[in-house]
């Protein structure tokens, strides 16, 4: 891991700054982007052990920004070792309680931030992989994909398709030694969850996980870390739940 680059979208917060903590003290050089919380990522990026990390902002949605995101990079690196897609949203919206404009711009907001984003830059960033005859390509899925999201069905979709993207993508980049894996977490304890884990779900999210809780940051951050590390070739094409058995898929 040492002197790797790691970009890793979505790090000034929650999970992503997590990792962004964890990579460095690996040894990685890392690429903190940020769409639009600048203040955040930079007194991370400043937290963070080592030295030559940099923030990149960018919105995911926007071709424009991935090219400049990856350009950017580029500058200061010369490469990308490690790309983790981590930028996401989720917020509900049940069928039985919008109209058709809500549920339209539902879809279209979740589908092109949390799929349409991360399969554009990791198209631009494999591009270079290929060059340099590296890469490692790091999902970060749902559980929702498989279990559904009855309140968030297009989140629970474009986490679906992350899910294809990536096993896609494994066999297609294999020949280039370029590897790829997704983690599917259930709820993880971030600012983006702190709603439903306080809410009145509090009691019921608890008790989804047989361990009586739902997972810290670090957990999923040290998972990305060990996929990011030597030896991890022939995981290629998994996706690993992380979920505290609140999920079982056979």
């Amino acid at each position: 891991m040492k002197d790797q680059v790691a970009l890793i979208t979505g790090a000034s917060g929650g999970i992503g700054s997590v990792m962004a903590d964890q990579f460095a003290a690996a040894g990685a050089k890392v690429i903190l982007h940020y769409n639009s919380q600048k203040e955040k990522a930079d007194s991370l990026r400043k937290k963070l052990k080592g030295k030559g990390h940099i923030t990149i902002g960018g919105d995911l949605t926007n071709p424009k920004d991935i090219d400049k995101i990856v350009e950017t990079a580029l500058s200061a690196f010369g490469r990308i070792d490690i790309l983790v897609n981590n930028a996401g949203i989720y917020f509900e919206h049940p069928i039985e309680k919008i109209d058709f404009a809500e549920w339209h711009s539902a879809w279209n907001k979740s589908i092109n931030t949390n799929l349409m984003g991360p399969a554009n830059l990791t198209f631009i960033v494999a591009k270079e992989m290929i060059k340099q005859g590296h890469g490692k390509i790091i999902n970060i899925s749902s559980r929702g994909a498989f279990r559904g999201e009855p309140t968030a069905p297009a989140y629970g979709a474009s986490k679906a398709g992350m899910n294809a993207m990536g096993q896609s993508l494994a066999i297609a980049l294999a020949p280039h030694n370029i590897f790829v894996y997704t983690i599917a977490p259930g709820f993880v304890e971030t600012a983006m969850a702190r709603p439903h884990l306080t809410g009145e779900r509090k009691k019921e999210i608890l008790s989804q996980s047989p361990i009586g809780r739902v997972a810290k940051p670090e957990e999923i951050a040290k998972t990305a870390l060990f996929l990011a590390s030597k030896g991890t070739d022939f995981l290629t094409g998994c996706i690993i739940d992380v979920n505290g058995a609140s999920y079982l898929r056979s």
